[in-house]
């Protein structure tokens, strides 16, 4: 006699059933909804805040006062443009525009690129990280 195979449920389903509030999830981060034009769980950071934490990496990274990047508050965000400073920049079109990154574009010969930050989260993060690197070496 041959077992009947049954698919396995899903997270949803064992939520629906046990109704349980999984507190760790907060570690993650409040959930936002859908925003406007945004995917659903990003939403757009205050400006001031966002001008706060694009500053405090460059400081840490040593390029807050670099001809090579310039920051500008928006009424969406912070735009930022960016020269490669010789090399190329380590970056492709979709870089530019990750999750929280909006409105982004890279010169075709790469030694320029803009973008919109509206929400800091690991895509801005590590966009500056890679630039600042690229600067460093």
């Amino acid at each position: 006699m041959t077992k009947k195979r049954v698919l396995g449920r899903g997270l949803d389903d064992l939520l629906a059933q046990h109704d349980q509030d999984l507190p760790f999830l907060d570690a993650y981060g409040p959930s936002i909804g859908d925003s406007e034009g945004l995917p659903s769980g990003t939403g757009t950071d205050p400006v001031d805040q966002l001008l706060e934490a694009i500053t405090r990496l460059l400081q840490a990274e040593g390029h807050r006062d670099s001809e090579l990047i310039t920051c500008q508050a928006k009424d969406v965000g912070v735009h930022i443009t960016v020269q490669s400073g010789g090399d190329k920049l380590p970056l492709v079109p979709s870089d530019l525009g990750a999750p929280g990154l909006e409105e982004g574009i890279l010169s075709n010969d790469r030694s320029e690129a803009s973008v919109l930050i509206v929400q800091w989260g690991i895509p801005a993060r590590r966009l500056l990280e890679r630039l600042c690197e690229h600067w460093s070496g």
